[in-house]
């Protein structure tokens, strides 16, 4: 079911007026100890970059300024882990 759509006062408020970037879930391979790049190698402005963990598969990480939203990152994710949502305050992680 889909969510319904933003309030009014959100919009008024311009909460929802940002630009749509990558966000990666807990659905992420990764947080299963399943090692996988897809996001990363599918990102042409290298958006995505993964942090080292000791004992587990690297985190993968959005840099919200320079990701475009472009979405082709969301097309390869076989955990279906990304999705496109607004960009927090701030605009890097």
């Amino acid at each position: 079911m889909e969510s319904p759509g933003p309030s009014r006062r959100a919009l008024f408020r311009g909460q929802l007026l940002t630009r749509p970037v990558a966000v990666i879930n807990d659905d992420c391979l990764a947080e299963a100890g399943i090692v996988c790049r897809s996001c990363g190698d599918a990102c042409g402005t290298s958006a995505i970059h993964f942090r080292p963990r000791i004992g587990l598969p690297p985190q993968a990480i959005v840099n919200e300024a320079a990701c475009t939203g472009c979405g082709d990152c969301v097309a390869v994710c076989p955990g279906d882990a990304i999705a496109l949502g607004a960009a927090r305050d701030g605009g890097a992680s």
